[in-house]
């Protein structure tokens, strides 16, 4: 089940890409990063009703709430679909999140104080000198420094967010507490989309002339649904279950599933890049093999 799941998560996470990219033909990065989280939220709840599962959370457990709905939701799903906005490059930008493991790496050793065995290590690292010859290639294209800044942020974001996750909340049921943060971050970014002075002068707001409003609407629905929804209900079980380190690893595939999508637009497609394909996946398995652990925890129950 671990590794299936695991399948499910980069696939979704892979398409979320183009699919946040067709969306902004109609819609701004704030309703992008709301809407779908809003989507997302009530598909999980739908299922939640459905196997009639729910929790209750105490006052220091909806902080910590916010903590993880801020940068596992709110931050990275705003700046994203901006990013991809402001270089035109869906495929490129999709590839920055391969620097999730190495940051989680960091965020594991300081929150959780556990320190990564010597094949993790290899994985890892191997898989950030993959990245950077992904980063190395894309600033031959011409996107700006701050640009490439902002796109490396959310790769940070993940990472704290999702050990945080596993630090403060593992033990709580996984489909109402995914729920309760998709729900969170869509309120924090409420602001970004109702207080017209915020949006305009973060430039957050929707196209000029918005563009095929039904097939930008279509690409968010799928988006919420099933990249944001059902996906994240799978991941936040493999955190729970497997350890943030294991589940942070579904981001040396998903860069490398956006980087084909990305050329159905006719992007880029460079040697360097390959290389980093074929180098990503073999860390995956370096870091991945053999070490998934048996679902014994009654609150991380998979999915039916």
């Amino acid at each position: 089940m671990p590794y299936l799941a695991f399948l499910f998560i980069c696939l979704c996470w892979g398409t979320s890409f183009i699919l946040m990219d067709r969306a902004s033909l109609a819609f701004g990065p704030a309703e992008i990063g709301m809407w779908r989280m809003t989507s997302g939220a009530a598909t999980l709840a739908a299922y939640c009703l459905l196997k009639r599962q729910w929790t209750r959370l105490t006052p220091t457990e909806w902080r910590q709430l916010a903590v993880i709905a801020f940068f596992c939701n709110a931050y990275p799903y705003v700046v994203q679909p901006f990013a991809m906005q402001s270089t035109g490059e869906h495929g490129f930008i999709g590839m920055m999140v391969t620097l999730v493991p190495i940051a989680t790496i960091a965020a594991v050793a300081i929150m959780l104080k556990q320190w990564p065995t010597p094949r993790q290590w290899v994985g890892v690292l191997g898989g950030l000198g993959c990245a950077a010859l992904i980063v190395f290639d894309g600033t031959e294209r011409g996107i700006a420094p701050w640009l490439l800044a902002l796109a490396l942020s959310s790769p940070i974001s993940y990472a704290i967010g999702n050990t945080y996750l596993k630090w403060k909340l593992a033990h709580l049921p996984t489909a109402p507490l995914t729920v309760l943060f998709l729900l969170m971050g869509a309120s924090l970014v409420v602001p970004f989309e109702f207080i017209p002075a915020l949006r305009e002068g973060m430039h957050l707001g929707p196209p000029e002339t918005p563009e095929h409003f039904w097939y930008a609407l279509g690409s968010l629905l799928l988006l919420g649904v099933g990249s944001t929804g059902v996906a994240i209900l799978l991941f936040v079980w493999l955190v729970q279950t497997q350890g943030p380190l294991f589940a942070g690893m579904v981001t040396y595939v998903v860069p490398m599933i956006a980087l084909l999508w990305g050329q159905v637009d006719g992007e880029r497609l460079t040697s360097r890049q390959l290389a980093a394909i074929g180098g990503a996946l073999a860390m995956v398995a370096i870091v991945q093999w053999r070490s998934a652990k048996p679902v014994v925890a009654a609150t991380a129950e998979p999915p039916a």
